[in-house]
């Protein structure tokens, strides 16, 4: 009898502990970048002389972007958020390339900042050519970053 007693007791207190952590679940905070709309692929832009990678928009990798970036690239994706009017946060790394050129290793330099979005969002135009689809994560100095939309990736290049 004291095997079938162990295992009641195990069993009740993996559910305790399986219910508990789902009361604990419904407690926390709504998470602001849950798909709401259309995800947007966003493009670095890099206006300056030194190599900028792991370019995040908060949670979200914007790729990296060579010296003076044209934004050829594109990543996948941020998900659109709720109520763009909220500040965001922007974080990049500055490096020099190493002598081969194979990877950015040099002097490493982490920047952060809040930047908010233009407008009150992306702007949603029923030509689908129109539309913005394309978060521009542009870095016009060492220290500023903006964000910007645009219906091309092109597009974002003239930012």
């Amino acid at each position: 009898m004291k095997p079938i007693s162990l295992r009641l007791t195990s069993l009740a207190a993996c559910t305790l502990v399986t219910l508990s952590a789902c009361a604990g679940a419904s407690h926390l905070p709504d998470d602001p970048f849950a798909s709401r709309g259309t995800a947007m692929a966003m493009v670095p832009i890099n206006h300056t002389d030194r190599y900028a990678f792991d370019v995040f928009v908060d949670k979200y990798w914007a790729g990296d972007a060579p010296p003076q970036n044209d934004g050829a690239a594109a990543a996948c994706c941020h998900p659109g958020l709720a109520d763009w009017h909220k500040p965001t946060t922007v974080r990049w790394k500055w490096a020099e390339e190493d002598p081969k050129g194979d990877t950015p290793a040099l002097n490493r330099e982490t920047r952060s900042m809040m930047v908010r979005f233009p407008g009150g969002g992306p702007h949603s135009d029923p030509d689908p050519n129109k539309d913005d689809a394309y978060v521009c994560v542009i870095l016009r100095d060492l220290n500023t970053a903006e964000l910007a939309f645009s219906p091309s990736r092109s597009g974002c290049a003239d930012r």
